[in-house]
């Protein structure tokens, strides 16, 4: 499994970081929620009053409750809730750190949404979710946010991989790059360049035999070993 991920009840969960804050939330609610468990989040769900059984059974479910919090957090967001008794606790302290509408948090989050980058490696859903993920925790925090806002940093931070398209897309109107249509317009070419390299592999295979095979015979002297690729 993915060090970074925690799987709860097949919904996959990436570790909490201060810059997927929205999706985290969204996800560890559906965790909940297969669990009977989201009602744990509010802060009056453990009654003021009940039965000994009762309220046995409401801590047990509170306990669950901030265990499948607590698998998702890092030891830096770990500090924050340290000190927390229960779920809703957990819950409302997180809000309070990563969603606090302070003009230093929204200092902070503009600018990552708007000089984030690709990363090598990366996949091309993985970093357009991304992104849309950065513009979700800015508007969170009460910052606008466009969807043209998010459509035009998805395409400031792309790799050079993807300079024809930017080239193609230059001609295009404003109102016509949508967040929807420049993410169809990356999925169609990562996709195409997923398909062109094990073609440029199968060419280059090709090339090789046949300069084998030209060469059996005179081993001893390679100079003479011509690449039917350039003929």
């Amino acid at each position: 499994m993915d060090e970074g991920a925690a799987r709860m009840g097949g919904i996959k969960i990436y570790k909490f970081t201060e810059t997927n804050f929205h999706e985290w939330r969204q996800r560890i609610k559906l965790a909940l929620a297969l669990r009977d468990l989201d009602d744990m989040l509010d802060d009056d769900s453990m009654p003021t009053v009940a039965e000994d059984r009762e309220l046995a059974l409401c801590m047990r479910r509170d306990t669950m409750a901030g265990a499948i919090i607590g698998l998702t957090l890092g030891s830096e967001q770990l500090e924050h809730v340290s000190g927390c008794k229960t779920t809703a606790e957990i819950w409302l302290t997180l809000q309070g750190v990563f969603q606090r509408k302070s003009l230093m948090n929204k200092m902070k989050a503009r600018p990552e949404l708007y000089t984030v980058a690709m990363n090598v490696g990366e996949g091309i859903l993985g970093y357009i979710n991304r992104v849309r993920n950065l513009g979700e925790n800015l508007k969170a925090m009460s910052g606008e946010v466009t969807e043209m806002d998010v459509a035009m940093s998805v395409l400031n931070g792309l790799t050079l991989n993807y300079e024809n398209l930017l080239v193609a897309l230059d001609s295009k109107d404003e109102d016509e790059l949508s967040l929807d249509f420049v993410k169809s317009r990356l999925l169609q070419e990562g996709r195409h360049q997923e398909d062109k390299s094990p073609a440029t592999k199968r060419i280059g295979d090709m090339a090789l035999v046949g300069a084998n095979y030209r060469g059996q015979g005179r081993r001893g002297d390679s100079s003479k070993i011509e690449c039917y690729c350039c003929h």
